[in-house]
């Protein structure tokens, strides 16, 4: 049998199912609609109907030689479903693969672009609950909200796996891909325009303050979101048990079902595409796909083929850190290891109630990237990423040619007196980090030693794993002020002008309360640990006096 020559056969059965009520709507979904159906395969149709007074019912009926399934809705219920996932998304996902409208083509077409532009939200939601900070770089393929909604339903729905599977397969990819992203490219059009996302050359990119409201929910949106794939199951089945002769024992054997077949679903032979495959990272030197498992060597010799690869181990206690040398280039490379030490558990003790530092490595790569991105959009220098690695939790980044801040800092502490340039570079640190709290972000490790001058007079910044939006701007000036002091027993001349040039490159555009805030107290305790008394009142004392 062929759509063609049984559409109106299916008409005439919906009408006969209707009875006395207004049809709504009628589609094909499924193996006919999508191609990949057997003979004898039956005719899977929703058929809406206006005030419809069961709600959901299910009738199988003889069609020819074969037979058709038909799942009848009330028109409320439907556009519930649709726009709200109120049945769990049991109607819903019928109209996210291949279908073939029968009747009413225009309201099905504007309640599909409704649920497709209500999935998108809870996708780049639960994207940017995932990765964190690294959305601000993440770059989205549409292809992406389709298998990512069709794997979700598959993992709790183990019924339909099959159906994906054949849906995607090498010969029918390409035309059901092109039938479901339609109506993800108009939802997509119009979160557009109502400034959520962005486009860029045909991906989708997320603005950034649709990624700061998300992540300043916290852990709120984590739970909601485990609630709400919960909730979102258990509704679908109870509507396929109402839907059903048999009502709750189908509901409990169909339940059964899932959880006995649950354990064996990652090592299905018909595990659907991981739609992770269709998500990229920006970097200086392009694209990267988020499941990118290359080694440091790998991406070196893309960058340079056939150049000589040699990597040196750097001072990096916390990280893996490494010079990595590509034929006459130098990068550097990163590991965000998770800090489980002893070391850190006591800084945070210490700092409790002032400052809490990241200690995963996911939390903390997620931080340097996304902020890297952030301040460089800025245009405020920060080392390129040239390349990043999820699963390895791995960065790279250009090197930059330079001194180290803590060079300056040093001199300064065992010196009588800074020249006039030593005085300018001390005012442009305090610059620099002004510039950085004006676009509203806060280093969190600001330590002197995560700051470069570099060889054409710019202030890079180095480290921003602990980095975060609208943070504390006070601690980052009393870590920079306070830990500089550590260097030196007493309050000498050097270290009080160097004081003097970092506050006064603050105040050109920084705010002086935030500078009369570091001397508080709860600053000042957490540094008495590392530095003299008399430094940490001379420092605090000229912070006062803003």
């Amino acid at each position: 049998m062929t759509v063609n020559n049984e559409g109106n056969a299916l008409r005439h059965l919906c009408r006969e199912i209707a009875e006395d009520s207004r049809i709504v709507a009628i589609c094909l979904y499924g193996s006919r609609a999508g191609g990949y159906a057997r003979p004898d395969s039956d005719f899977d149709v929703v058929l809406v109907l206006e005030r419809f007074s069961e709600g959901v019912s299910f009738h199988r009926r003889e069609i020819g030689q074969v037979y058709a399934a038909v799942l009848v809705v009330d028109r409320e219920l439907f556009e519930l479903d649709m726009k709200k996932g109120y049945l769990g998304e049991f109607i819903c996902a019928r109209l996210l693969s291949p279908y073939i409208a029968l009747e009413n083509s225009g309201f099905l077409k504007e309640m599909e672009i409704q649920a497709k532009k209500r999935i998108v939200q809870e996708e780049l939601r639960d994207l940017i609950i995932e990765y964190r900070r690294i959305s601000h770089g993440l770059i989205v393929d549409p292809t992406y909200f389709a298998l990512s909604r069709l794997r979700k339903r598959a993992r709790y729905y183990p019924a339909v796996l099959h159906s994906y599977t054949n849906m995607l397969r090498e010969d029918l990819r390409r035309d059901s891909l092109s039938s479901i992203l339609g109506g993800y490219q108009t939802a997509l059009q119009d979160l557009h325009e109502t400034g959520l996302v962005r486009f860029e050359n045909g991906m989708v990119r997320l603005q950034e303050r649709f990624i700061d409201k998300t992540l300043s929910r916290g852990s709120f949106e984590r739970v909601v979101n485990v609630m709400e794939t919960s909730r979102r199951t258990f509704r679908s089945y109870l509507a396929y048990g109402r839907s059903r002769i048999g009502g709750v024992e189908v509901i409990l054997d169909e339940l059964g079902s899932v959880l006995r077949k649950a354990p064996q679903y990652d090592s299905h032979e018909d595990k659907p595409e991981d739609p992770k495959n269709h998500l990229y990272l920006q970097t200086s030197a392009g694209m990267v796909n988020l499941n990118e498992r290359s080694s440091v060597v790998d991406v070196a010799l893309k960058l340079r083929p056939g150049a000589k690869v040699t990597i040196t181990p750097l001072a990096g206690v916390l990280n893996d850190v490494y010079l990595v040398s590509v034929g006459q280039e130098q990068l550097v490379a990163k590991r965000y290891t998770d800090w489980v030490n002893l070391k850190w558990f006591t800084i945070n003790l210490v700092t409790l109630g002032t400052k809490k530092f990241s200690v995963m490595g996911k939390s903390r790569l997620a931080n340097e990237y996304g902020m890297n991105r952030i301040l460089s959009e800025e245009g405020i220098p920060v080392p390129e990423i040239v390349h990043v690695s999820i699963p390895h939790r791995m960065l790279l980044e250009r090197y930059v040619e330079g001194e180290n801040v803590a060079n300056l800092v040093k001199l300064a502490c065992s010196s009588d007196q800074l020249s006039a340039r030593e005085y300018g570079l001390a005012i442009d640190v305090g610059k620099a980090m002004a510039k950085i709290h004006s676009v509203g972000v806060t280093v969190g490790d600001s330590k002197p030693e995560n700051f470069l001058l570099s060889s054409d007079g710019k202030v890079y910044s180095l480290d921003l794993e602990q980095a975060a939006r609208k943070g504390d701007k006070a601690w980052d000036l009393s870590e920079f002020l306070f830990y500089s002091g550590h260097y030196s027993p007493l309050m000498t001349q050097g270290l009080s002008q160097l004081v003097d040039g970092f506050i006064e490159g603050y105040l050109k555009t920084g705010e002086p309360n935030a500078l009369r805030r570091a001397a508080g107290i709860n600053y000042i305790k957490v540094f008495s640990i590392w530095t003299a008394p008399p430094v940490i009142f001379g420092i605090a004392d000229r912070l006062r006096k803003i």
